[in-house]
């Protein structure tokens, strides 16, 4: 049972999303994600910097400049060793050495005089004399192997050992006392660890006065180089660290954004590679990953910003496909400039207002607003991915698209003409200059940088204006949107349609113009569009222009409805609006136009030859479907107002005075009747708006049916036509004749009234003048009876479809 439950529970929702995903909805919503990809590729195109392949000693064939500020560490690390090697060591006394080093100095001669001292017995023993040193001695292998064997301090060579056998008593202790001497006083003075070779060239030199010359050469410089060490040394701990004080205060060789990395022709050097694979700029380099998910998330929030403003200011447009398509392609156009302004001129100069004008006079000013903000966003975002840094542009960016385009929209909502597109470009550009001024006083004191700034952005305002004048009629086209400007086209009287009603139906030209001015004035006072209004009840009876002598306004006298079959008379009336959208469509009217043609009778029934069908039925029943009009009832606030302008405009007539009194009640009993039979119940009009409309028409109606002065009747002689006159009158009748002929053959080629029309025509041709006055008076009974049953009903007057139409909606027009 639960798991039924369930199922049941579920296919609602189902049901739902089924309906949805064939509906506009889906297909708004894959347009906005079409978009959004668009928008995306275009973003991460904008922001992904361009790759090289280049090596070390490569000809570079292009200038390549930083995209961000980047250390060159090459060049950094050089000059951060040598700052380092700079640094003096930094020494500690050791205390012993002086007592160890002259310690083994001591011992180191001790062992040495033993050599000397063999050396000296030898020579005693060959006679010589024992105070002095004989040069010329010679001593064998095994002698001097022995005196070799008795030192162990310092190694000797044999030379150095029979240097030594040689020398006097008294010479080598000179030399010992001199050397010891020297070392010690070296001592005192400190030796520095590195220092060793100068202090003993220093001792040298000191005991080079008083030393023996061999002994000098050979002995002396042995000794000092085993025996002397620095009581001074290095502290590696102390030195180190100022050592890398020493580099840390090196600054690090920066290029700043913008600075040319390698010129054209240069030959690529070490560091300067290491830059260019430090900015990602090397063809080597891995993909952008964080590029590209930056370009995700801000389009992601620039999308959330357009739905979530379009869900508070526009609903309506999220389930409009045309509309939510031009929203899109807008701003992909928009986006697509800016990334060429970024990359080849200067980032101000791109036409980020270009999307809020274009919005606000082809859809809505709050279409427009919402257009703002997401474009300053985007436009922000490929300032800062174009020269991957965070900088005052970004800023300046934001402010003036916002600021901007909310004075342009703002400029344009009321009047979006053209021309005043232009004008908005210009106001844009002095906002975008004073805006750039504020906020480069601010954060900077460039005046020149803050000049060509406030310039580039003057510039891009201008542009922004011609080129949404250039693409709105682009726009207009080629998604047939009902423009301001294309519907003061559209309301041109020479425009065809137009032309050809007020030639074939010239009663139903008046009556659209007189809808027209009540659509209009109601419009305005209800805060819907008034443009729109007016141009749709110019056209909103087109149809009639299929068969417009079935219809009262366009008879002379003769009322074919009188022949027909009132079923057969219902049909004709109410395949005019069916007729009409068949005809918006070839001359390709906006979507809009068509809603109000389809609109403007919902679907009310034609009373009166329902009415008819009722006396002709003799008590059998009458399906009102047969006679209502088979259109929707209206949607928009424009079609509800044309439905009641209709309605009231064909009945007012009939008032017999016309007092603004009269005009009052007979106006409130009508829109009544439409609220009642629920034709206003699909329509956003609200009560308030309602009353307000009725008191637009009372306005309009009562100015046309005011009272006039009665003139007086004063013979005037004739003036004589002049020969212009004549001719125009003659071409007058001439036309006048035309149009009767053109009339009188219609009506003879319609097939269903054609035999009827015969037999009536040959049976009044047989009549006596007195049954035609009975015939007369009957006609006018059956009318006054017709009235009673609705007194506002007027049959309307289409053409004859070649079989009755399905259940369509009540018409307030009399035949």
């Amino acid at each position: 049972m639960r798991k039924r439950e369930n199922k049941q529970n579920h296919r609602p929702i189902l049901r739902r999303f089924t309906t949805w995903l064939h509906g506009a909805g889906a297909k708004c919503a894959l347009i906005y994600a079409v978009g959004t990809l668009v928008l995306l590729v275009l973003f991460a195109a904008a922001c992904a910097p361009q790759r090289y392949s280049l090596s070390v000693g490569a000809i570079s064939h292009q200038t390549i400049t930083a995209t961000k500020d980047v250390e060159d560490t090459v060049t950094t690390e050089s000059r951060r060793r040598e700052a380092s090697v700079r640094v003096e060591a930094t020494y500690h006394f050791q205390e012993g050495v002086t007592e160890s080093v002259l310690s083994d100095l001591d011992e180191t001669f001790r062992q040495l005089r033993i050599v000397q001292q063999y050396g000296l017995t030898l020579r005693v023993q060959d006679g010589e004399t024992a105070t002095e040193t004989n040069l010329a001695a010679t001593f064998s292998a095994e002698e001097i192997d022995y005196a070799l064997q008795q030192v162990e301090a310092v190694p000797l060579t044999r030379y150095q050992a029979t240097v030594l056998m040689r020398a006097s008593t008294e010479n080598f202790d000179t030399m010992a006392v001199t050397v010891r001497l020297a070392v010690e006083s070296a001592l005192n003075t400190t030796i520095r660890e590195g220092q060793v070779s100068q202090s003993i060239a220093t001792i040298k030199q000191i005991a080079g006065y008083r030393v023996e010359t061999s002994l000098m050469q050979n002995i002396v410089p042995v000794v000092l180089n085993h025996c002397v060490r620095p009581n001074m040394v290095i502290d590696q701990e102390l030195t180190a660290q100022a050592q890398e004080n020493a580099a840390a205060q090196v600054e690090p060789v920066v290029y700043l954004q913008g600075q040319n990395i390698i010129r054209e022709g240069e030959r690529v050097q070490a560091n300067q590679l290491a830059m260019l694979e430090a900015l990602g700029l090397l063809d080597t380099a891995s993909y952008d990953y964080d590029i590209y998910l930056g370009a995700l998330l801000l389009i992601a929030i620039s999308m959330s910003v357009l739905i979530l403003m379009l869900v508070i200011l526009a609903p309506e447009v999220l389930r409009d496909v045309r509309r939510s398509s031009v929203i899109m392609v807008v701003l992909v156009l928009c986006e697509g400039l800016c990334v060429i302004a970024v990359k080849l001129l200067d980032v101000y100069l791109a036409p980020v207002v270009m999307a809020a004008m274009l919005l606000t006079t082809l859809l809505s000013a709050r279409v427009g607003i919402s257009a703002t903000f997401t474009m300053a966003l985007i436009a922000a975002g490929l300032s800062a991915g174009s020269s991957n840094a965070y900088s005052a542009e970004m800023v300046h960016l934001i402010l003036t698209g916002v600021v901007s385009g909310i004075v342009a929209v703002q400029y344009l909502k009321d009047k979006p003409q053209r021309v005043r597109m232009v004008i908005a470009g210009v106001i844009v550009a002095v906002v975008n200059m004073v805006v750039i001024f504020a906020m480069s006083l601010m954060t900077s004191n460039n005046i020149s940088g803050m000049m060509t700034n406030a310039m580039w952005s003057m510039a891009g305002g201008i542009l922004s204006g011609l080129i949404s004048v250039g693409f709105q009629p682009v726009f207009e086209a080629a998604f047939n949107l009902a423009t301001p400007a294309k519907l003061l086209e559209l309301a041109n009287p020479n425009q065809p349609l137009l032309r050809r009603l007020l030639l074939e139906a010239p009663g139903t030209y008046h009556h659209a113009i007189v809808v027209a001015n009540l659509a209009e004035a109601a419009a305005e006072k209800i805060g819907a569009n008034p443009l729109l209004a007016r141009t749709g009840a110019y056209f909103h009876d087109i149809g009639k222009l299929k068969r417009p002598l079935y219809f009262k306004e366009n008879q002379m006298g003769d009322n074919p409805h009188d022949r027909t079959d009132p079923y057969v008379s219902a049909a004709i009336v109410t395949a005019h609006t069916r007729d009409g959208l068949a005809l918006a469509q070839k001359y390709h009217l906006p979507p809009e136009i068509q809603t109000i043609i389809m609109e403007h009778h919902g679907d009310t029934p034609v009373m009166y030859f329902y009415h008819k069908a009722l006396q002709m039925a003799d008590g059998k029943p009458v399906d009102i479907a047969d006679f209502r009009y088979d259109g929707q009832r209206p949607t928009t606030k424009e079609s509800a107002i044309v439905m009641l302008a209709d309605t009231i405009e064909a009945a007012v007539r009939s008032i017999p005075d016309p007092t603004p009194k009269a005009i009052e009640q007979f106006i409130e009993r009508l829109v009544r009747g439409k609220l009642e039979d629920g034709q206003l119940s699909n329509s956003p009009l609200t009560l308030r708006d309602i009353d307000a409309i009725c008191e637009a028409f009372c306005k309009v109606l009562n100015g046309v049916f005011h009272e006039r002065i009665e003139y007086p009747t004063v013979n005037v002689p004739a003036r004589p036509l002049v020969k212009a006159e004549k001719e125009a009158e003659k071409e007058t009748k001439q036309m006048q004749a035309e149009i009767k002929a053109e009339k009188q053959a219609e009506v003879e080629k319609t097939p269903e009234v054609k035999p009827e029309a015969k037999a009536e025509k040959q049976a009044e041709a047989e009549k006596t003048p007195e049954v035609k006055a009975e015939a007369k008076a009957e006609k006018q009974a059956e009318a006054e009876k017709t009235s009673e049953v609705k007194p506002e009903a007027k049959a309307e007057k289409p053409d004859v479809p070649e079989k009755p139409a399905a259940p369509v909606e009540e018409s307030e027009e009399n035949t």
